[in-house]
């Protein structure tokens, strides 16, 4: 599926440079395209320090879709 925001378009970049994976589609699974927990660490300090958004690294692993990881950043 393709991204519907500039914030999905953020995520799948970013999903993509970590992962080294192309393309990435928002029901794409972090774990599936081959993240790890050092990787999703690793991403969430990328969301911090580009959108100043904590998210909780349970939140990856329980909702590891783009489309799923967006609502959480948004309610941050």
């Amino acid at each position: 599926m393709p991204t519907r925001t500039e914030l999905e378009s953020m995520l799948t970049r970013l999903w993509s440079e970590k992962l080294n994976v192309t393309p990435v589609g928002v029901e794409d699974d972090f774990f599936a395209l081959g993240g790890d927990s050092l990787l999703a660490a690793d991403l969430l300090m990328d969301l911090y320090e580009q959108l100043g958004v904590e998210v909780d690294a349970a939140v990856l692993f329980l909702k590891p879709t783009i489309a799923e990881l967006v609502d959480e950043v948004l309610a941050a």
